[in-house]
């Protein structure tokens, strides 16, 4: 049977545990929704290897928002997020390789960094870039899209671990000191406890 300092320890090593799941799992939900909303932009999964290998599949990307205003601002080199068919929804996430300023705006040759030419879609203008790349999480996009699509289960899943680990924490405060305090309880009625200096 375990001793208290042993239950004692198991409780302290799963409380640090949990704590830093939560603290991480706070992280990273700051990290890929937050901050993006806060800076007028979006996070996306990167679904090709045109980028590699500093972007890779499964990665998030993290935008900041560019208006036709702010996309003035962007360099040849930085990496944009941008609606290369003005009818399809469809992002891509490339790098600006020459840009060129005229009274129409501002347009981009871009292409992707695993790529051997540019992109074939022709200038981006000012006006399809929805986004400057401002930082990448490694993997979490293809955890991201498991749960998109199975976002019932999921719900399901954390609502029963919350649930279980609840009732556990609950029944465990019930139990009984276990090792010398009933050894204790025993001499304290007995009057055997008595100090001696």
């Amino acid at each position: 049977m375990p001793t208290t300092q042993q239950s004692s320890g198991r409780r302290t090593v799963t409380s640090v545990l949990l704590t830093l799941v939560l603290v991480i799992a706070i992280a990273l939900a700051a990290a890929v929704v937050v901050v993006p909303r806060v800076l007028g932009g979006m996070s996306l999964t990167v679904l090709s290897g045109s980028m590699e290998p500093g972007i890779k599949p499964g990665d998030i990307v993290v935008t900041r928002g560019v208006d036709t205003t702010t996309a003035r601002d962007l360099k040849i080199g930085d990496v944009i997020t941008f609606l290369p068919f003005p009818d399809d929804p469809t992002l891509v996430t490339h790098r600006i390789t020459a840009k060129a300023v005229n009274m129409d705006g501002v347009a981009y040759i871009t292409q992707g960094d695993n790529n051997n030419a540019t992109d074939p879609w022709g200038p981006v203008h000012d006006y399809q870039v929805r986004g400057k790349v401002i930082y990448t999480v490694r993997v979490l996009g293809w955890a991201r899209q498991w749960i998109g699509g199975n976002a019932s289960w999921v719900v399901v899943g954390s609502a029963v671990l919350l649930i279980g680990f609840g009732v556990i924490s609950f029944a465990s405060s019930f139990r009984r000191p276990t090792g010398d305090a009933p050894t204790a309880a025993r001499r304290a009625l007995r009057g055997d406890d008595d100090e001696v200096a």
